[in-house]
């Protein structure tokens, strides 16, 4: 608890030091070309919404949450959620269990509000303003201004509809913030093949169909600005993939 408080503290004074007011957005933004290609969490979330339209009627919690360990959104949560913001949680199996509990229940609520009532516009995402080429705590050379923040469960609820993210849905934010990879994690610790990879990462670079990574690259051989981008992705991600792109 005492290092919760002073984590807590911690991200307050941060907030305070570099707070800048946020404006309101004025595009429509495509969510799988957003997330790609750092943030492959988001797709594992959505993935996870689908999980839930499939368990029976009336499951009780325990079941409920006893099935979601076995769900990649359990990975995420442990090697993402908690081991960036929360590392504590992972030396305590209790705390990590009952953090589990709460996060997958209060999941399903969301999604049951989401099917019931739509996106909440009171609740915006955030997404973070950045000017130049930009390197993730990987190494990742990315190329665009805008990233996602805060709000990936809400996010992740957009593409599992197959929902752009509307103006109204989010808020830019123009404090420096570090440019996390979450896809270098979680492709260390799950299976993803090639074709699932390429699904993921081709919205960011083209709308060409493509077959493999080699027409991927094709794809944006006349932007050498993008073209180095994906290269410097595909460099970092190559490394930590259970079979190389």
């Amino acid at each position: 608890m005492r290092r919760n408080a002073r984590a807590t503290a911690t991200r307050t004074l941060r907030r305070a030091v570099t707070w800048k007011p946020k404006r309101a957005g004025t595009e429509r933004l495509d969510v799988a070309a957003l997330i790609s290609p750092l943030r492959y969490d988001v797709l594992v979330r959505a993935e996870f919404f689908s999980f839930l339209e499939t368990r029976p009627s009336g499951e009780s919690p325990e079941a409920l949450v006893g099935a979601a360990w076995d769900e990649p959104y359990a990975v995420w949560f442990r090697e993402v959620a908690m081991a960036r913001f929360r590392p504590w949680v992972l030396e305590d199996p209790d705390l990590m269990a009952s953090s589990f509990q709460e996060r997958v229940l209060a999941s399903a609520a969301l999604l049951k509000s989401f099917s019931d009532n739509g996106f909440d516009p009171r609740c915006p995402v955030t997404l973070r303003v950045t000017e130049g080429l930009r390197t993730s705590d990987t190494g990742v050379q990315v190329a665009r201004t805008v990233h996602v923040g805060d709000g990936g469960h809400r996010l992740a609820l957009l593409l599992h509809s197959g929902t752009d993210l509307m103006p109204g849905m989010y808020r830019l934010d123009p404090r420096p913030m570090p440019l996390i990879d979450n896809t270098s994690v979680l492709l260390r610790s799950l299976d993803v093949d090639q074709d699932e990879y390429l699904r993921f990462l081709a919205p960011r670079y083209t709308d060409r169909p493509c077959e493999d990574i080699a027409s991927l690259r094709e794809a944006v051989a006349d932007d050498a600005a993008l073209l180095a981008e994906l290269d410097s992705v595909l460099a970092v991600h190559g490394a930590v993939t259970r079979s190389e792109p």
